[in-house]
């Protein structure tokens, strides 16, 4: 071999060795600047999938349903944060995807669906016991349709809209299991098909949707009061999109990823604030994603499979910190004060209290039984604004409904926590 063929292959592998030194510096910077915008990866599920559900017990996330490669599925995996670790449960007796799903008395709802391609659905309702690992029929839903989640208020579960271009509202009691018809979204509103839905103090919130065919989003959003069987109109999305995902969280909702089209998925992050009826936008997700689940556990926002491509079924789980976000960026602050609710709530024995102070100010935040006896406080002292949390531990404290008030200059708010023991 001469000299010039062998410095030649000398600096081809040279060059290819800096090309992977590079690659693999790329990859570190992206997970840098994924954790630095409040996004960690977590272990993947043990089945990739899209349109699952995504339910909380107990402090676990049960993914159930979804399909993968146009077959659907009657999978059940759980997820526990506290160990990042998957387990697979009995399956559901009913194989479908894309249903609505919701949570009554620690007992999974699942609801509807596709279990025989899009235009297909079912009434079909399936409820799983997690202590016993069973699966028990229920009364069919009033009318088949496939949808996202169901929002729960005082152990109702209402769906809302789903099947391309439905806009019916239809409110699913537990016990008895019965289904009733409610007042279908406005046609003034405009909203209708692949929306999601989130509850907050006791008004279903729907955001987004579609129009199809052919696909277009919509920017939409309304409130439901299932007190009144009302909607009204709220302020529109910034950006467009069905098939997102929206959770609740410090009494704000994140509205995340969805779709614009088939050839458009999006990893947008915009926060709403229903006191103040406005939006923020907030940094990408680390991947586009349509028709994907998620949950909170523990003030963290888990999302959950779903699609980049409408093709592939990601397997993906991304742990996502909100306040990781505003704590990068330090000229964040909150633009008022306000008293978040306790979470878990019920709890035992350990609550965690949020709240946010615009500036620095003296802060007390004092615990009552329902007789208006104080019997902790938490805090007595000068803030820093920002942020802020304070964990009650009620050890040796009687079950039962708790008051927490907080006061800070003129600013006082006060809320109910349950000691469940």
């Amino acid at each position: 071999m001469s000299l010039g063929t062998g410095f030649r292959q000398g600096a081809g592998r040279h060059n290819v060795a800096r090309c992977w030194l590079l690659i693999f510096s790329l990859v570190l910077i992206s997970a840098q600047l994924q954790a630095q915008n409040g996004w960690t990866r977590k272990a993947d599920m043990l089945t990739g999938r899209v349109g699952a559900t995504a339910a909380v017990v107990g402090g676990k996330i049960y993914v159930i349903g979804g399909e993968r490669g146009n077959v659907q599925l009657a999978t059940n995996e759980v997820y526990d944060p506290a160990t990042n670790s998957w387990a697979t449960l009995k399956p559901m007796p009913t194989a479908r995807s894309f249903p609505f799903f919701g949570v009554v008395r620690d007992t999974i709802y699942v609801l509807g669906g596709t279990n025989a391609g899009y235009t297909v659905t079912t009434a079909k309702v399936e409820a799983y016991d997690r202590v016993t690992n069973t699966w028990t029929d229920k009364a069919d839903m009033s009318l088949p349709r496939l949808g996202p989640n169901a929002a729960v208020v005082d152990n109702i579960m209402y769906l809302i809209a789903g099947s391309f271009n439905r806009t019916e509202c239809q409110a699913y009691c537990a016990s008895p299991n019965a289904c009733q018809i409610r007042r279908s979204i406005p046609d003034s509103l405009g909203q209708k098909g692949g929306l999601s839905v989130t509850a907050h103090n006791g008004i279903v919130y729907a955001f987004g949707g579609s129009n199809y065919p052919p696909w277009s989003p919509l920017s939409q959003a309304s409130a439901y009061d299932p007190q009144s069987d009302t909607w009204t109109g709220r302020s529109p999305m910034p950006t467009a999109r069905y098939g997102l995902l929206t959770c609740l969280l410090r009494d704000k909702i994140y509205a995340m990823g969805g779709g614009q089209s088939e050839n458009r998925t999006l990893a947008t992050v915009e926060v709403y604030d229903p006191a103040l009826n406005s939006w923020a936008s907030l940094p990408l997700m680390p991947r586009a994603l349509v028709f994907l689940s998620g949950a909170v556990v523990n003030s963290k926002i888990y999302v959950i499979g779903g699609t980049p491509d409408w093709a592939s079924s990601s397997a993906e789980l991304w742990e996502y910190d909100p306040l990781a976000t505003i704590v990068e960026n330090k000229t964040i602050r909150p633009e008022r004060f306000v008293l978040l609710q306790n979470h878990p709530n019920p709890f035992n024995p350990t609550t965690t209290i949020r709240y946010e102070l615009p500036k620095a100010m003296h802060v007390t935040l004092t615990v009552f039984d329902m007789l208006g006896r104080e019997v902790a406080t938490l805090l007595n002292a000068v803030e820093e604004p920002g942020y802020k949390s304070v964990e009650w531990n009620a050890a040796g404290r009687a079950s039962g409904v708790y008051l927490y008030r907080m006061t800070a200059g003129e600013y006082s708010a006060c809320r109910k926590m349950i000691v469940m023991r």
